[in-house]
């Protein structure tokens, strides 16, 4: 939902107006956004592997024995001619884990040419991508030549590129820009078909391999390898991404969600039959298993505080940003079928509620609760603390060191997390790293942490352990919160008449609260709704105020009889732009002044022109409509909504405000 400074995403142009400049604009896009956020790890590999794959054991002797040598001989690609012999890589990584436990064995499939679409059906507008080879999670087989394929079954992500020149880090020029894009577009749909705080892909360039962990801050990249001769590093990276230090799949997954049953879609849809509000899930079972999830929160920040099981089942909205807040907010219900039944015998009854979470900067904010626990447990995941949950055999210390000790499966244990990491010492608040890279580029730190990670995974890290605690701003903290549901999203609107209404009376509250001086800042489709009861006397509201602002003194009514004077002028003379703060916002929904301008300053008139963009959305996305743009844009969002470079998304409003809206006349007919 809401975003700050200059926001990137990437459609895919379905249409027959997915020309060039559409891509070179895309690309432009993910370029901006990658800038400065790819940094290369001083670790060795090994080291890499300890600090940044978060698992407590490492293969055995007896599986590392068993790589047989030249196992990539027959791997010998042409440029240009890679996917013909996907089939020896495959074989060679499947026998580096063929002696892995069956229900922690991956499966390595061969994608090419398949396009994988972002993984919200109704937000699939953002920009799909190709990957080479796809991998499953750990005990699931899929087929080794994949059709029409899915991010649901997917874990993670390979590109394999013919030559070593193609190795894109450290490099400058568009298309190794374009080979990191690739990358990043895969890790952002893994994120969210899946809630990961981190995910992986590894990047194959003749010879030469690269592993690179991306969370929702930054990306870090590991050193280049020469995987033939060193075909363990790729084998333990493999058992450590399947052997997670918290979770239960791979390195980076929430121990906290999982995927909805089909006794859970059931359930939801019965639920929503009894509380009769006009929101049904999805009639196929297999869309809703695969778009839903259940989560887990605590329902305060208590140390003790009572864990309470949400299933998210409709997606309002998203901001479908790789590096961001990544926010998500969902329709959902909390899964009370495990109370006890009430004085009738009757089982308890749920209510539909808003859940969202976001990956705020963290600022002063890092996870009070979370840090809290970490600390209390010397340094350590909750469940490791506790014997029962977690078998595997905790190291213990003398006088500072390790002793040496095996896990009952015969794996190697690792170290618990340092809580401390090492900072750069030239590196200062007032004077951050020098941070040059370019998308395709990477920076090197001075110095960097050599332990497991310090930090729970529901915080971002990379600037920390890379650069020092002093950096803990360009940090992301995962936020989930819920509230009780009062309105029905807008885009459920059952008449045009009720839509239009909705947003009408959402003006009016937005006006209100700017009376005494609150500017909402983030006026987007997931932030108005509809009031579902009839008899009240508004049939829509404004919510969501987590980016408002607030001047220093109550501005002046708009007093609509002084038609001399500019809304723009009264609420400057009621406070500076040090109060109105920068430009933020719903990239789709945001002004064209806004777009055009980085430096914009949020204000109303801002806000005002963000309603029009919700309702336009809204109607083009979601109604029966006999608007055509060009012969060639059969589908005119695609035209009005520019994605990929702010100037032009601006330019493009400022047009259709200013000469096609006004020439064009058209009629939204209904759904």
């Amino acid at each position: 939902m809401s975003i700050s400074t200059s926001s990137i995403c990437g459609p895919s142009w379905d249409s027959a107006a997915d020309t060039e400049q559409d891509s070179k604009l895309v690309q432009q896009g993910w370029g901006r956004e990658l800038t400065d956020r790819v940094n290369q790890a001083p670790e060795d590999l090994d080291d890499y592997l300890a600090v940044y794959v978060q698992s407590h054991s490492d293969p055995s002797e007896d599986i590392k024995a068993n790589i047989k040598p030249n196992l990539f001989d027959k791997w010998t690609p042409a440029k240009g001619k890679e996917a013909v012999m996907y089939n020896h890589l495959i074989d060679a990584f499947e026998a580096l884990v063929k002696h892995f436990p069956k229900d922690r064995r991956l499966t390595f499939c061969d994608c090419a040419g398949q396009k994988i679409s972002f993984p919200f059906k109704d937000h699939a507008d953002h920009h799909e991508t190709k990957p080479d080879l796809v991998v499953s999670f750990p005990g699931k087989a899929l087929p080794r030549k994949q059709t029409n394929p899915t991010w649901w079954a997917v874990s993670m992500v390979m590109e394999a590129k013919a030559t070593e020149e193609q190795d894109p880090f450290g490099k400058q020029g568009q298309v190794h820009v374009d080979t990191v894009t690739q990358l990043a577009i895969s890790a952002r749909n893994l994120f969210f078909a899946h809630d990961f705080c981190c995910v992986f892909v590894v990047g194959l360039y003749g010879h030469s391999a690269r592993i690179v962990r991306f969370d929702r801050s930054s990306a870090i990249v590991s050193k280049r390898f020469d995987y033939r001769k060193r075909p363990d590093i790729l084998q333990r990276f493999f058992w450590r991404l399947v052997h997670p230090i918290d979770g239960d799949t791979i390195a980076g997954c929430d121990r906290a969600v999982h995927p909805l049953t089909a006794p859970d879609v059931q359930w939801v849809k019965n639920q929503l039959k009894k509380l009769q509000w006009g929101i049904a899930i999805s009639e196929s079972s297999d869309e809703a298993l695969l778009e839903g999830r259940k989560v887990t929160v605590p329902e305060s920040d208590a140390r003790d505080a009572v864990m309470r099981t949400f299933i998210l089942f409709d997606l309002i909205d998203v901001n479908a940003r790789l590096l961001s807040k990544a926010t998500m907010v969902w329709m959902a219900m909390e899964d009370t079928r495990e109370r006890p039944l009430d004085q009738t015998g009757e089982d308890s009854s749920s209510k539909l509620v808003v859940f969202k979470e976001t990956w705020r900067c963290s600022g002063a904010d890092l996870g009070k609760r979370k840090m809290e626990a970490w600390t209390a447990a010397g340094g350590k995941f909750p469940h490791e603390v506790d014997i029962n949950q977690d078998p595997v055999k905790e190291p213990s210390f003398s006088d500072g060191s390790m002793i040496h000790t095996t896990n009952a499966d015969g794996t190697q244990p690792v170290l618990p997390p340092d809580v401390t990491s090492t900072p750069n010492a030239s590196a200062s608040p007032e004077h951050p790293p020098e941070v040059v890279a370019s998308a395709g580029q990477h920076t090197t730190p001075a110095s960097a942490a050599s332990s497991p990670l310090p930090y729970p995974l529901y915080q971002t890290h990379g600037w920390r352990l890379l650069f020092g605690d002093k950096h803990f701003t360009r940090e992301h903290s995962l936020v989930r919160f819920v509230v009780n549901a009062v309105g029905r999203p807008l885009k459920r609107f059952r008449s045009t008449r009720e839509l239009v209404e909705a947003v009408r009376d959402a003006i009016e509250g937005h006006r209100e609260a700017w009376d005494v001086g609150v500017l909402h800042r983030d006026v987007s489709t997931g932030n108005v709704l509809i009031a579902e009861r009839p008899e009240e006397r508004l049939r829509g509201f404004l919510h969501d105020f987590d980016y408002s602002s607030m001047t220093k003194d109550i501005p002046p009514p708009l007093d609509s009889s002084d038609t001399l004077t500019d809304p723009r002028l009264r609420m400057a003379e009621a406070g500076d732009d040090d109060d109105l703060k920068e430009r933020t916002g719903t990239y789709h929904c945001m002004s064209y002044y806004s777009l055009e301008n980085e430096d914009a300053i949020h204000s109303v008139q801002h806000d005002l022109e963000s309603f029009y963009w919700t309702l336009l959305w809204i109607v083009l996305r979601h109604t029966i409509h006999d608007l055509k743009v060009t012969e060639d844009e059969p589908d005119p969002c695609n035209a009005v909504f520019r994605f990929g470079n702010d100037q032009d998304a601006g330019r493009i409003k400022r047009a259709w405000l200013t000469t096609m809206n006004s020439s064009s006349p058209w009629n939204a007919i209904g759904r």
